[in-house]
């Protein structure tokens, strides 16, 4: 469990759009590469903006993992690239997130992360914060490493006026929820962990579900306030069930489709609020 500080100068009129980056799977040809460019636009074009990296970056699925590898799958940039699969995709997922790392908060390892570096000894969380950081080595002062899961407390503040926080637990998550229900329930369960936050995101499932969380009644300053929490899935950016190339592992296994992109929560500090705003794709795969 990591923790993450975060002071943020701003104005009474300034807000501030942050995105959950996660389960990207750069690799295979099922990955949507325009939708995230237009993404990283998105967030770059806006001084505001800010962003988590919610695991699985890459797909790193080398031949030795039996139960999913197949190269036919992989993009065409990767043809010939079979045994050096995380270096390759790193050096593309890099290309691509290099105009935010600035606006990054902090990288979340997820779990084809955590397999590379067991069973093949290469971490690609570190050799990722290194890009990130323009560092060789820590400490990662400029975007940190976020554990598996991490709490953020992101302290607004006006010059010459008030201080407020909003608090952020994310984890990239785990399991094998194939309906909108055991989605849901999922990102509800997280949201039980940390009653105190105000933002949770949960990856791994390739959702956007957001279950409604019942306002929690708080005790501050002697008097009895509510507090609001959104809690939601984050989105994918590997497609399935596409015509005219081999099926993905998602497809072979029966999983439903990916819900395309992120949401985003755009958040108030002056009025106290926060929107969830979805970002789906609709589209023909």
């Amino acid at each position: 469990m990591e923790v993450i500080e975060k002071i943020i100068e701003c104005s009474r009129s300034d807000l501030f759009p942050f995105y959950p980056l996660g389960d990207i799977h750069v690799g295979p040809v099922h990955f949507h590469e325009e939708l995230l460019k237009a993404k990283v636009k998105e967030i770059h074009s806006n001084p505001n903006a800010l962003w988590l990296g919610m695991g699985d970056y890459a797909d790193l699925i080398t031949p030795s993992d039996f139960k999913r590898w197949d190269g036919a799958i992989l993009a065409p940039w990767m043809k010939g690239k079979e045994d050096n699969i995380g270096p390759t995709q790193l050096d593309r997922l890099d290309e691509i997130l290099s105009p935010i790392w600035d606006k990054c908060i902090g990288l979340i390892e997820g779990g084809h992360e955590t397999s590379i570096r067991k069973y093949h000894h290469y971490d690609v969380m570190e050799e990722l914060l290194k890009r990130a950081n323009g560092k060789k080595s820590p400490p990662w002062d400029k975007v940190p490493y976020a554990g598996t899961q991490c709490l953020v407390r992101l302290n607004f503040r006006r010059s010459g006026g008030a201080s407020h926080d909003y608090i952020i637990h994310a984890r990239h998550g785990e399991g094998a929820a194939r309906t909108t229900g055991a989605r849901a329930l999922a990102v509800l369960r997280l949201a039980m962990t940390f009653i105190n936050a105000n933002i949770v995101f949960s990856g791994h499932l390739h959702g956007q579900e957001s279950p409604d969380i019942p306002e929690r009644l708080v005790l501050k300053g002697g008097k009895i306030k509510s507090m609001e929490t959104i809690a939601t899935m984050t989105g994918a950016w590997l497609r399935a069930y596409m015509q005219g190339v081999p099926p993905c592992y998602l497809e072979r296994w029966g999983t439903p489709p990916s819900t395309l992109g992120c949401p985003r929560i755009v958040i108030n500090p002056d009025k106290h609020e926060m929107t969830l705003e979805k970002s789906r794709k609709t589209m023909t795969l």
